[in-house]
């Protein structure tokens, strides 16, 4: 009887498994970069829609309450007095103060094109 050859047993993986699996990982975080890379803008376009949304609300439910706070064509100026605080002088509202809760002036400048305020009300627009 002949004896036969030894079985080499391999118990890791090959050189040629390792670097197939580091290419696949580099190609696929590759791609998933690239699909992520737009979302950062939509997240601040939804935010300062909300934002604006916000100050928009806030700007009908004062003007439905009799506060005049509207500086006509001027939106930075009317969205200043909503930061102040304003209140209507007279109704079942008098006294009652309608302020805009805190945001910092890079939400408050990337909601500005999403508002107007054409006449006596502070309107968004989409």
């Amino acid at each position: 009887m002949t004896p036969s050859p030894t079985s080499r047993r391999s118990d890791g993986f090959s050189l040629m498994e390792l670097l197939l699996v580091i290419a696949l990982i580099g190609i696929l975080s590759n791609i998933a970069l690239f699909a992520l890379s737009g979302t950062s803008s939509k997240v601040d376009i939804v935010k300062n829609k909300r934002n604006a949304q916000t100050i928009a609300s806030l700007a009908a439910a004062a003007s439905a309450a009799g506060a005049s706070f509207v500086v006509s064509g001027d939106v930075r100026a009317t969205v200043t007095n909503l930061q102040n605080g304003t209140a209507p002088t007279s109704g079942a509202f008098k006294g009652r103060v309608f302020k805009l809760q805190p945001m910092t002036d890079d939400q408050i400048d990337g909601a500005l094109p999403y508002l107007s305020a054409p006449d006596t009300e502070l309107l968004y627009k989409r």
